[in-house]
């Protein structure tokens, strides 16, 4: 196994500056598609059943804000 050496710690840094620009332009985070009005109506279920034995009129609420906005 080798390794390089820099003559000059401008040069590494440029070298290293170089090296990790390029491995994060290859990770930018594509932006996520809009969800359709029946998945949020499955999150705002998930968020009832989560509060649900805590607070079931509230999430009877949810249930029905969910069927709601599902049928538009």
């Amino acid at each position: 196994m080798s390794t390089a050496t820099f003559s000059h710690s401008a040069h590494f840094l440029s070298t290293v500056r170089e090296m990790f620009a390029g491995w994060f332009a290859t990770r930018t985070a594509t932006p996520a598609r809009p969800l359709t009005r029946f998945e949020e109506a499955e999150q705002l279920r998930a968020m009832a059943d989560d509060v649900a034995q805590s607070d079931p009129a509230f999430a009877q609420d949810l249930y029905a804000a969910a069927d709601r906005h599902e049928l538009g």
